[in-house]
């Protein structure tokens, strides 16, 4: 077999060893969750507030900053149907824009079925959807799926065009929610990105709220940074990433 072909089969063969976790390294966050971290081979949903729920730019900063330390051997599906998405823009999150398998569906329904049948193959690190309707339904399929598989689902909830609606019932994803924070300025330079971290339902935890800050260490890309200030944060206007 030719050595390009088999560094390939490699990289795709399914995970062998599903669940773990990945610890924030911060007891104020690991302690509120079941396993004292992220729970791998596990289901969920990430959405934002405002602007964000429509440009999806902050959960996806969010979200690349864990997928930098799952699996980083292994590619990354991300499905969804506007296609904005700025690989080389995660660099500074630390995921490598080369993981990243991208898939174009048309509607929320398809980019579900896509997620499903990435997550039943196995051979992904980690799976992210960008959905707006996302029903109880839908959720544990995809909780069933990683399970099964050992491979880490993302649910990013994003209306491109507005119209958001309301889930009739709740999905079985650990769920959390976005909001932007304004960053500490480094002399005359942006700070590093800041987000509003509410964890409100781990099944097994407990909720928690905390800031939290981009980090540029490989192995700590999320850090709780100081308590809550009385500001308003700043609108964001396009996807950074």
């Amino acid at each position: 077999m030719p050595a390009h072909l088999a560094v390939l089969r490699d990289r795709l063969r399914p995970a062998q060893s599903p669940g773990g976790c990945l610890p924030f390294n911060d007891p104020r966050v690991d302690a509120c969750l079941p396993s004292g971290g992220l729970p791998l081979g596990q289901l969920h949903e990430i959405g934002a507030a405002g602007l964000d729920a429509e440009t999806a730019a902050l959960p996806t900063g969010f979200i690349a900053a864990l997928l930098a330390r799952i699996a980083p051997a292994r590619p990354v599906f991300w499905i969804a149907p506007v296609s904005d998405l700025h690989p080389p823009g995660l660099l500074p999150y630390g995921l490598d824009p080369n993981r990243l398998m991208l898939v174009r569906p048309a509607r929320d329904v398809d980019t579900l079925a896509a997620m499903e049948v990435a997550l039943r193959e196995g051979v992904a690190g980690a799976v992210v959807g960008e959905v707006g309707q996302f029903d109880r339904t839908a959720s544990r399929r995809l909780q069933l799926a990683c399970l099964g598989h050992g491979s880490t689902g993302f649910v990013l909830r994003r209306w491109p065009h507005g119209n958001r609606t309301t889930d009739r019932e709740a999905s079985v994803a650990t769920r959390w929610h976005l909001t932007p924070m304004p960053s500490v300025k480094d002399g005359k330079e942006p700070g590093l990105p800041r987000w509003h971290v509410a964890l409100t339902h781990a099944r097994g935890g407990r909720p928690g709220e905390w800031i939290m800050e981009a980090s540029d260490d490989a192995t700590h890309p999320l850090r709780v940074v100081a308590a809550l200030a009385d500001h308003t944060p700043e609108p964001r206007h396009v996807r950074l990433a």
